[in-house]
């Protein structure tokens, strides 16, 4: 059968199919659906049929133009019907007149007609992000174009542009419809400050997923794990001592139970302790910790106290930027004793590549598979470690051998490890280093960074960045 024989309804199905497939930006005339629609007649009548196709519309923009240009906006917000919409738009500043490229521009065709086209159609939203990182958005728009509010809005997500005094503490009037979502189920905030607004705005007990890099107290972050009791997933990734927002009357020593809760990640400047303290997560997976303070303590015994109290069956692990330092070999190994029997992914690792985590050759010698006696995490697959000179040379190569061979001899005693990712914050590791690659040449997956290593991917790091900034700024 020829392609232009092909049924209707199997057209539709393909071209839902190249879209689904499809990760590029929808923006280019080589991606789909606008490739379809401009193929022959035919196939244009059939895609413009279709209005999922046409339900996802990014935007870049700023005060004076957008890319796509707003009469595209316009002719896909057509073609999408009354389908539910997935939205996204960068706000960026407006070029310098040198890098202008002489063609003409109004207000009408960037962000201001842009995002209000957005907001016509609010009550279509499922997901949408705002990236006002570069620029503050326009914020003055007629109450009526939001007041059928977001009747579908499952997903939302912001960067503020946080030296703005309305977005330091996103007080943008449009946006209250969509927080106050019906349906609203995952929320992201990136950066700035926290509003107080926010915490009666938010209908929290409806959240499965909350994603929070702003600045939080522990009073907030206490007052959050209570009242968002449906959380799958959570991560409080900026708490701190200073009372920055006015929380609502709350109890801070009622329990926190989060019986959903399988992933939890927290980073803070002061501690966890306030936290552990009551919280209870029985279902809980997968745990991240990081310290933002030098300055930070750690409670031992709080942490431990909130683990038995779980009982919960956590899978991955992470200890995150200078947070081993603070606990003594005795502490680390009692947590992972812990959860020695559900452990499969463990990272001890930091945000900043050179900087080792202060791991023992003590520990690493406690994760060594011996074929008598008790095995520390034995279905341990995954491992991340960042280590220095607190680690002498050949300990780890060591370990690491151990488990390969003693999952050989004893599959039913010890898992076999799969992948692993060093980093060697210093040049004292060379026997690891050799031991480590030879096992990556044989049947280890993962790699071995050394200093030179790090230092050549910050430079192709600070490439990328630019090439990406490049790239979003209309080319």
């Amino acid at each position: 059968m020829s392609i232009v024989d092909f049924p209707t309804e199997l057209l539709e199905l393909i071209f839902i199919y190249s879209h689904n497939a499809s990760n590029a930006h929808p923006i280019r005339s080589t991606d789909a659906p606008l490739n379809l629609s401009q193929t022959c007649t035919r196939w244009k009548e059939v895609a413009s049929g279709i209005p999922f196709l046409w339900s996802t519309i990014s935007a870049v923009a700023n005060h004076t133009s957008s890319t796509p240009p707003v009469k595209v906006v316009v002719e896909w917000m057509h073609l999408s019907d009354a389908h539910p919409l997935t939205l996204s738009l960068a706000c960026q500043r407006q070029p310098a007149i040198a890098d202008r490229d002489g063609s003409p521009s109004s207000p009408d065709c960037g962000v201001s007609r842009i995002l209000e086209l957005f907001l016509v159609n609010m009550y279509r939203w499922r997901a949408v992000s705002f990236d006002f990182t570069q620029q503050a958005p326009p914020i003055h728009y007629p109450d009526s174009l939001t007041a059928s509010g977001a009747p579908q809005l499952e997903c939302l997500e912001i960067y503020p542009f946080s030296w703005s005094p309305r977005l330091g503490t996103l007080s943008i009037p449009w946006i209250v419809p969509a927080l106050s979502a019906p349906l609203l189920r995952s929320f992201t905030s990136h950066q700035g400050k926290f509003p107080s607004a926010f915490f009666f705005q938010i209908q929290w007990g409806q959240l499965t997923h909350l994603h929070l890099e702003t600045h939080l107290s522990e009073l907030a972050c206490l007052f959050i794990l209570q009242s968002a009791f449906n959380l799958v997933e959570c991560h409080l990734l900026n708490v701190r001592r200073e009372f920055v927002e006015a929380v609502p009357n709350f109890d801070p020593l009622l329990v926190a139970t989060l019986p959903c809760l399988r992933v939890l990640g927290l980073a803070s400047q002061v501690g966890f302790e306030r936290l552990f303290r009551l919280l209870v997560t029985p279902e809980l997976r997968a745990l991240e910790l990081a310290t933002r303070s030098t300055q930070m303590r750690w409670d031992h015994a709080q942490f431990m106290a909130f683990l038995r109290r779980s009982s919960c069956p956590i899978t991955s692990l992470t200890l995150r930027d200078l947070f081993i330092s603070r606990l003594a070999t005795s502490e680390l190994r009692e947590l992972l004793t812990q959860i020695s029997d559900t452990l499969t992914s463990l990272a001890i690792t930091s945000d900043i590549p050179g900087t080792p985590v202060m791991i023992q050759s003590a520990f690493l010698r406690e994760l060594v598979y011996r074929p008598t006696g008790s095995v520390l995490c034995p279905q341990l697959e995954r491992l991340s470690l960042q280590i220095g000179t607190s680690a002498q040379d050949g300990e780890l190569g060591r370990m690491v051998v151990s488990r390969l061979a003693g999952h050989r001899q004893a599959p039913a005693r010890i898992a076999r490890l799969q992948h692993i990712d060093v980093v060697c914050a210093t040049d004292t590791h060379v026997e690891d280093v050799r031991q480590l690659h030879a096992l990556l040449e044989d049947d280890l997956e993962g790699r071995v960074r050394v200093l030179a290593d790090l230092q050549n991917a910050d430079d192709e790091a600070d490439l990328v960045a630019q090439r990406n900034f490049r790239r979003r700024s209309f080319t």
